[in-house]
């Protein structure tokens, strides 16, 4: 009777799943594969150490200044960019989980560069409002938190602040350079931050890094020292000048950087 009893309840448990999948079909998000959630293939960039990225954004770079040291896991290309997309557009809050662990990685994989200030402040990069509500989920607030966690976990005393917001606007098929007005523009600090406490910056993505650089300005002139920035995926440079160092060349240039186009705040 017992083993009727749980092959009945096996066979409903599938018979579940098989209607799931008929109303909701289940596919990668990086290569389409069916029946998944995410392939082993598409998941496998995911696991790698974060590495330096901070020379792939040319905003963060200001003449008589050391850039921001920036991590990121992987380039915005690819799988990693189509997983990005189906996760902020697409509404798959499946991915949650999955980007949620991924920062956890990398946070520790850089905790050893991070947690020497000890005192931290993980401060999300504001997504748009509308965003945030057509999601139902703050997702760089949701990595800052993962990250916050993470540094706990290695002894830091670290906390997750929200302390910055953006202004209503629209950054989708906008060039850098509008980009970069657009958030020094729109960038509010609406929470004072403990200057006892060295700002981590966390975000999804970083394109041209306008958003990070804006970021910082806000909070350095509230008293606050911003010593680091940890991003799920930079997008990679398209081209770079060895005559004026590393930019984009011309306005043509700076219109190719096109996740913001497709699938950013």
């Amino acid at each position: 009777m017992n083993r009727l009893l749980t092959t009945a309840a096996g066979l409903a448990i599938a018979g579940t799943r098989e209607l799931a999948r008929l109303v909701v079909p289940v596919c990668c998000p990086g290569c389409g594969r069916d029946d998944v959630r995410w392939c082993d293939e598409c998941e496998a960039p995911w696991w790698e150490p974060p590495y330096r990225s901070e020379e792939n954004a040319p905003r963060l770079h200001r003449l008589g200044d050391v850039p921001l040291a920036v991590w990121s896991i992987v380039d915005l290309e690819g799988s990693p960019q189509l997983m990005i997309e189906a996760w902020k557009d697409a509404h798959r809050r499946d991915l949650d989980s999955f980007f949620q662990a991924a920062m956890t990685r990398a946070a520790g994989d850089v905790a050893v560069d991070v947690t020497t200030a000890h005192r931290i402040a993980v401060v999300p990069l504001p997504a748009r409002r509308a965003s945030t509500r057509r999601r139902g989920v703050d997702l760089p607030g949701m990595l800052a938190t993962a990250c916050a966690r993470r540094w706990r976990d290695h002894g830091a005393d670290a906390v997750m602040v929200p302390a910055l917001t953006m202004r209503r606007g629209e950054s989708r098929g906008l060039s850098a350079r509008e980009r970069w007005r657009g958030a020094q523009q729109s960038m509010r600090l609406t929470r004072q931050v403990d200057p006892s406490r060295a700002v981590v910056l966390v975000d999804d993505v970083m394109t041209t890094g306008a958003t990070l650089a804006a970021a910082r300005d806000r909070l350095e002139a509230a008293g606050t020292v911003v010593c680091a920035g940890l991003t799920l995926a930079t997008a990679p440079m398209r081209s770079k000048s060895p005559a004026v160092g590393i930019g984009w060349e011309s306005e043509a240039d700076e219109l190719s950087d096109t996740f913001d186009r497709r699938g950013g705040d």
